[in-house]
């Protein structure tokens, strides 16, 4: 008897054309790179790395933490398990719509109850036990988060018909519930000034980032270099900037090598910009930063190789760079004024937005697209001219 309630239909997608996927951070158009790159690399490594690689691979889960990363996972629309012929990855069913729907859970020959979470569609469908599976997107934090709630769960596991990571459930509290430790000498000094030259007092900022720079911690070096090549605090000195940021990245700084990179490329009144010697900066700054997994730092990273390396070889891989660049730069503008950060959350800006001019130009996905980019973005803040 009809009980007269509206029912929610799902629908798989069929064999048609589907709409372009939104340009933004997501499983559907990106992925999750840091993620899928470091379990690649922990299959890559020998004896003598795999314990570094393991952590690199702790990192990236981490990482995809700070970005709010969503993730795909199969659930059951009936207690037998509908599937359909077709993929639902592509277009998965909005986490508000399915709210109650259990899990799809893969069951080991020992017995072991593990999720399955995918960080893009070809993943999902790279087996005939999920593909035609319903998928809901749904952030990993919340993923992590019920799995650890269910008692007669062994764990997670992340793309699990491919070269995967199976997470145990101490794996997963300390992804969830971890903290930071003490201050390392030169961190407090370094976040204090930082504080100050939100505040637009560099006078006051640059002796607490020379006092961090002076116990050797590396983000205080950079913090001391940018003084110095911008004239902020204290009287502009190009070279000793260059120096420091020199000093600062064979210490391990990302974005002091991100920094030498841009100088080399933008060169001097004295020397020419030299783009091939930038390139290998910012390619020595990615490789720094896949062990060191940040959203700090990878989002530098990702614009500067979607200006670089991707620009005039491979438009796609440029725009999804570009997609992930925003979404992390745009969190940390969120969290914390830094005039650095939102510098460069501009720039990614006005690159997706010379991207969108250009691909959907005289069409209606042009004014669609910049919808979906103010959508995620508060374009009038960033003040671009």
């Amino acid at each position: 008897m009809a009980s007269g309630k509206k029912q929610i239909r799902y629908r798989p997608v069929k064999n048609r054309r589907k709409e372009p996927a939104p340009l933004r951070y997501s499983p559907v158009f990106t992925g999750c790179p840091a993620v899928e790159l470091a379990i690649q690399r922990l299959y890559q490594a020998g004896d003598a790395e795999r314990e570094n690689r393991f952590w690199a691979l702790i990192k990236g889960l981490n990482y995809a933490l700070q970005m709010q990363t969503q993730v795909l996972v199969p659930v059951q629309l009936s207690p037998g398990g509908q599937r359909s012929q077709f993929s639902w990855a592509g277009s998965p069913i909005p986490a508000q719509r399915a709210e109650g729907l259990p899990f799809w859970v893969l069951t080991t020959p020992k017995g072991q109850k593990m999720l399955p979470v995918f960080t893009k569609p070809e993943e999902a469908d790279g087996n005939p036990a999920t593909l035609g599976l319903p998928v809901v997107q749904l952030p990993f934090q919340q993923v992590l988060e019920d799995a650890l709630g269910r008692e007669d769960w062994t764990g997670l596991v992340v793309n699990p018909w491919g070269r995967s990571a199976a997470l145990d459930k101490s794996i997963m509290r300390g992804l969830v519930y971890a903290r930071g430790g003490e201050d390392t000498p030169g961190e407090a000094e370094t976040r204090r000034g930082q504080e100050l030259a939100g505040q637009g007092k560099w006078e006051e900022a640059e002796p607490l980032f020379a006092t961090a720079a002076a116990l050797d911690y590396p983000e205080g070096i950079r913090r001391l270099a940018e003084c110095y090549d911008r004239g902020l605090g204290i009287a502009k000195d190009r070279r000793k900037a260059l120096s420091l940021w020199k000093k600062a990245a064979a210490r391990g700084d990302v974005l002091a090598q991100v920094a030498l990179g841009d100088r080399y490329g933008a060169g001097t009144a004295r020397t020419p910009g030299d783009p091939g010697k930038a390139l290998m900066a910012y390619r020595k700054a990615r490789s720094m930063a896949e062990m060191d997994m940040d959203i700090t730092s990878w989002p530098v990273v990702c614009l500067r190789l979607a200006q670089t390396e991707a620009s005039s070889t491979d438009t796609d891989r440029m725009v999804r760079l570009l997609a992930e660049a925003i979404h992390g730069l745009n969190l940390l503008s969120r969290e914390e004024k830094d005039e650095a950060v939102e510098r460069e959350l501009r720039t990614a800006v006005r690159e997706m937005q010379a991207y969108i001019r250009k691909t959907y130009a005289g069409t209606a996905g042009l004014p669609e697209r910049m919808k979906e980019l103010e959508a995620q973005v508060n374009i009038e803040s960033l003040h671009l001219s």
